[in-house]
């Protein structure tokens, strides 16, 4: 049983040591078609701490399917969240996304905060539709890490994760024009999986979508954990579509939590 724990730390170990490269090899990507953006929508991808190059591969792959241009920007600095925000907010304009008759944006955790700092700060402009990745499960990953192992997390991510980690994170005051949807994850990842007994000692997870997110328009549970969401298009593709063109998933969306151990290695 010992050495069965000690090699499943080992592969978690493993793991966060490889987001040194997979964070520093992760290539930003912008996808413009012709030049006229005027009347055209633009999608803005902002990957959480579960970025990578081969994750980016896959996403560059599915949205390339889309009829949108497609940014997916680095904008997380190891040094702080104030930074990540400034440096997204300099993309923004960089990019001429002002320009674009609508933004959307599709937000892994920390992109949905970094997001909302943002329109804090400048407003929502021509942004109409937001989707937010969120987990009740996953969301404590950051704080597990700095306290179970903050050198490694230090080291992988920087002092970026121990502020997410301790950051108030309140949804918007309003969200007025602008269709807001939620994929709420219903898995652990592997890294929770080995630490859900110091997750679960923080206390009960809440998956109410109107506690998560009262601005929410839609809203559905997935049965993917959040490695599996920056890849797994064929589970949630058809869903991400729907929102960006109707404003609603659709009506086969799963809208109640799955009835099962979320901490259980479940293949789907």
């Amino acid at each position: 049983m010992q050495l069965l724990k000690l090699t499943k730390f080992s592969a978690v170990l493993f793991g966060l040591l490889l987001g040194i490269d997979k964070l520093s090899l992760a290539q930003e990507i912008v996808r413009v078609a012709g030049t006229d953006v005027h009347e055209k929508t633009a999608l803005i991808i902002l990957n959480g701490f579960g970025d990578s190059r081969k994750n980016r591969k896959k996403q560059k792959e599915y949205f390339e399917t889309l009829d949108y241009d497609f940014f997916i920007p680095k904008y997380k600095v190891r040094k702080s969240l104030d930074s990540s925000v400034e440096k997204f907010s300099d993309f923004y304009e960089k990019n001429n996304l002002s320009e674009y008759k609508e933004v959307a944006v599709m937000c892994y955790i920390i992109g949905g905060y970094v997001l909302n700092r943002h329109i804090e700060k400048h407003g929502f402009g021509n942004i109409k539709t937001i989707i937010y990745d969120r987990s009740p499960i996953q969301e404590r990953a950051p704080k597990v890490v700095v306290d179970k192992i903050p050198f490694i997390a230090w080291l992988t991510i920087g002092k970026v994760i121990r502020q997410f980690a301790e950051a108030d994170k309140p949804p918007l005051e309003s969200t007025k024009g602008v269709k807001v949807g939620l994929v709420i994850e219903n898995k652990a990842t592997p890294l929770m999986r080995f630490y859900a007994k110091t997750s679960n000692g923080y206390g009960p997870y809440d998956f109410n979508p109107y506690h998560i997110d009262p601005n929410l328009d839609d809203y559905f549970h997935t049965i993917l954990n959040h490695d599996e969401m920056y890849v797994r298009f064929d589970v949630i593709g058809n869903e991400i579509e729907h929102f960006l063109d109707k404003g609603r998933f659709t009506d086969d969306a799963k809208r109640e939590v799955y009835d099962w151990d979320m901490f259980e290695k479940i293949e789907k």
